[in-house]
C-alpha cells in the first residue's frame, strides 16, 4: 500500500512548487511536461503537495497557496514545508508518528538507534526528514538525532492526538476533584523542594490546565544546573493513588512522552487519605518511569483494560 512519502524527495517538491509558481499556463498537463524535464514521480509529488494543502488543484488548474508562493530559497522552503508536514492530515500525521515514537531522550538529545529492519521500514519518512534537516544521522547511518531547533515541534507532535471519551471523562473527573487537588499539592511540594535556589513560583507551570494532551501535568526543574549553568527541566505526571496498591492509569500518550523524556520525566504517585487530603510521607517519586515502571515487570504489574481495534482495509 502506498504511503504519503513513497518516492518523495525534497528536490521534487521544490521543483514542482517552483514550476507552478513561475508558469503562466498552469493546467496540469503543461505543468507535468515541464516538471518531467527536471524530476521524477510527478503524480506522487503532486499528490503529497495537495494533501499538505500547498498546491491547489481547481478543475485541472494548479496554483500555490500562501506562504509557499513567497519562498525565496531552498532553506526557507524547508522550514515552511516542515510546518506543513507537522500540521497535516491523519495519513501523514500517522506516518510521522510511527517513525518518531521510536525516539527517546538521553542527556538532552532525542535519538533513535535503528535496526536494519527499522531502517528499511521507515526509509521514506527518514529520508525526507533528513533532507529537511529535521533529523541528522550518525556517521554509520544507524542512529538519528532530532535537530535541537525542532525539539518542541517533535514533542508537540508525538503528544498530539484525540482522547477517547472514556479517557477524557476520567481526566475531567480528576481535574474536578482528587486529581486536580493532587496536582496543586505537588506544585506546593515543588516550591518547597526548590526553596534553596532562586526562582519565581510562576516558573513552575501547571501544564495540564492548558493542554491535557501534553503527556505530563507539571513542568518544573531540577535543584541543580547543567554544565552551562542552565536549568534542567523536570516533567511531572501526577497520579493520586491508593496506599494499598499504588494503582494508577497511564495513557499511551503519557507513556510515549515518558519514553522520549527519559531521565527528565517523573511520576509522582501521591497516596490519598481522604478527599483532597494526601499522605506526603508515602509520596513515591519515580524517575524515568518508562524504564523503572513500564519495563520493570518484577516490581510492577500491568493490566490492559482497553484495547483499540480497527478493521484492516
Amino acid at each position: 500500500m502506498r504511503t504519503p512519502f513513497n518516492n518523495i524527495k525534497l528536490s521534487q517538491l521544490f521543483t514542482l512548487c517552483n514550476i507552478v509558481n513561475t508558469s503562466e499556463i498552469r493546467d496540469i498537463e503543461n505543468i507535468r511536461r515541464k516538471y518531467l524535464d527536471y524530476a521524477l514521480s510527478f503524480d506522487e509529488t503532486l499528490s503529497l503537495l495537495e494533501e499538505l494543502k500547498i498546491i491547489k488543484n481547481e478543475s485541472g488548474k494548479l496554483s500555490l497557496k500562501l506562504p509557499f508562493s513567497n519562498f525565496l530559497s531552498i532553506e526557507e522552503f524547508k522550514k515552511i514545508l516542515i510546518s506543513a508536514i507537522f500540521s497535516a492530515n491523519e495519513d501523514i500525521s500517522d506516518q510521522l508518528r510511527n517513525f518518531l515514537e521510536n525516539f527517546t531522550m538521553l542527556e538532552g538529545e532525542i535519538y533513535f538507534k535503528a535496526t536494519e529492519i527499522e531502517k528499511i521500514k521507515f526509509s521514506d519518512t527518514r529520508n525526507l526528514l533528513l533532507e529537511l534537516d529535521f533529523i541528522s544521522a550518525s556517521e554509520d547511518n544507524t542512529t538519528y538525532f532530532v535537530n535541537p531547533d525542532y525539539i518542541d515541534l517533535f514533542i508537540n507532535h508525538i503528544s498530539r492526538g484525540q482522547l477517547s471519551p472514556e479517557t477524557l471523562k476520567r481526566k475531567q473527573e480528576e481535574n474536578d476533584s482528587i486529581g486536580f487537588g493532587a496536582e496543586n499539592a505537588i506544585i506546593e511540594f515543588e516550591i518547597k523542594r526548590l526553596i534553596n535556589i532562586p526562582f519565581e513560583t510562576n516558573e513552575i507551570e501547571h501544564t495540564s490546565l492548558e493542554n491535557v494532551l501534553a503527556g505530563y501535568d507539571i513542568k518544573s526543574f531540577e535543584n541543580y544546573f547543567d554544565n552551562n549553568s542552565m536549568r534542567i527541566r523536570r516533567y511531572i505526571e501526577v497520579k493520586a493513588v491508593s496506599l494499598n496498591d499504588f494503582k494508577f492509569y497511564w495513557s499511551k500518550n503519557e507513556m510515549l512522552v515518558a519514553k522520549v523524556y527519559g531521565e527528565r520525566y517523573y511520576l509522582y504517585l501521591l497516596p490519598v487519605k481522604s478527599n483532597n487530603v494526601f499522605d506526603f510521607n508515602k509520596l513515591m517519586i519515580v524517575k524515568n518511569p518508562f524504564k523503572n515502571i513500564y519495563l520493570n515487570e518484577f516490581e510492577w504489574k500491568k493490566v490492559e483494560e482497553n484495547i483499540s481495534i480497527s478493521k484492516n482495509i
